[in-house]
């Protein structure tokens, strides 16, 4: 049975974080926690399809979610802001 290479989470990580530095940056990783998980699936998903540069997986993130909110800016806009669990 051929053995499995671990997954090199410090270039998922440093995807991550070139991620959100930017989106803070920029005021669009608010709420934190849920744009946190959002670039994760996203660089995971995209990890999966064999890109392995960070800046590259770090874009598709910022763009994924860019996406996400111009398409459903109205939604987000009138949806009341609840606290989260995280204190």
């Amino acid at each position: 049975m051929p053995q499995q290479m671990p997954v090199p989470i410090s270039v998922m990580q440093k995807s991550l974080a070139i991620a959100m530095h930017y989106l803070v940056e920029t005021g669009q990783a608010y709420p934190l926690s849920q744009t946190r998980r959002f670039c994760a699936e996203v660089v995971c998903r995209e990890w999966k399809t064999g890109r392995r540069h960070p800046v590259w997986l770090a874009n598709k993130a910022i763009g994924a979610l860019e996406r996400t909110r111009k398409e459903h800016w109205f939604r987000i806009m009138h949806e009341p802001v609840m606290a989260s669990a995280e204190g």
